[in-house]
């Protein structure tokens, strides 16, 4: 049978998604709490979206082949077995052949970046702190210019083992992250935190992040938007801007085809 894992974790301790031998990874930490609870041989986990060391999930999915019987303790059991960074939301059975990354459409990622002096104590870790001045309508117009199919050349690292560079990019927004409300008086607290989303059908090594990091340059003057929508033609990568810090950057929401492969079920339902 073909399972469906459904993942959040905090990226903070961990060397990134992909398994290394002797390195703490997510899908190394994962696979092992598989195995164990599981008693069976070495599982493979595919993932929808590999994230680098440091950046976070809120949504990530994963698929592997088991074709025992699965327990209906198996969330307690993973959850019990990795790390309090990462959390096993469900374990349900997908339909056969069912790939987490092949058969992805769209993944959806979010960049926090908070601008204000001083800086937050929620913030380490959590987002990019900017002291210098930005331009928020800058950013806006930089959204509005990713949208649509272009090539990303600039926009991944050189030593890459990608081939294609043309992405098609769904939606791509900032915008200003909602702090908590008062339930008595209704006042909602200032964050100072920008958030920009974006959604596309796949993303190259650093993308997001060094699209984030060419914007604020651009916010902050010392790039033109003219030369921005340069380098959605295919500029080369020491063009483009610097690489965002990985802290800021969260995996929100991978989207499959409808009706989605999926599920008789849900191991484990009183568990969660």
């Amino acid at each position: 049978m073909f399972w469906r894992l459904d993942i959040e974790y905090d990226g903070t301790p961990f060397k990134g998604w992909a398994r290394q031998e002797g390195t703490p990874t997510i899908q190394g930490l994962i696979e092992r709490a598989l195995e164990v609870s599981l008693r069976t041989e070495p599982i493979r986990l595919k993932v929808a979206g590999r994230t680098d060391a440091g950046v976070h999930a809120l949504g990530q999915v994963a698929s592997f082949e088991y074709d025992g019987e699965m327990p209906g303790t198996i969330i307690r059991s993973l959850n019990g077995l990795t790390p309090v960074e990462i959390a096993i939301r469900a374990v349900t059975p997908a339909e056969h052949g069912f790939d987490a990354r092949r058969d992805a459409v769209s993944r959806t990622y979010c960049y926090r970046l908070l601008t204000r002096r001083p800086g937050s104590p929620f913030a380490p870790r959590r987002a990019w702190w900017l002291t210098r001045e930005i331009d928020r309508e800058a950013l806006d117009l930089c959204a509005e210019a990713v949208c649509g199919q272009h090539d990303f050349t600039a926009f991944t690292p050189t030593d890459t083992y990608h081939t294609r560079f043309e992405r098609i990019i769904h939606s791509a927004d900032w915008i200003d992250e909602p702090g908590l409300t008062d339930p008595v008086t209704g006042s909602v607290s200032e964050t100072d935190t920008l958030q920009f989303w974006i959604t596309g059908d796949t993303f190259m090594r650093s993308m997001v992040r060094i699209l984030v990091g060419t914007m604020v340059e651009v916010a902050d003057g010392t790039r033109s938007m003219a030369g921005f929508r340069d380098l959605l033609e295919g500029g080369e990568r020491p063009s483009a801007g610097v690489t965002a810090p990985a802290e800021g950057l969260y995996f929100v929401r991978v989207d499959y085809p409808e009706p989605p492969p999926l599920f008789l079920g849900s191991a484990d339902t009183a568990d969660q």
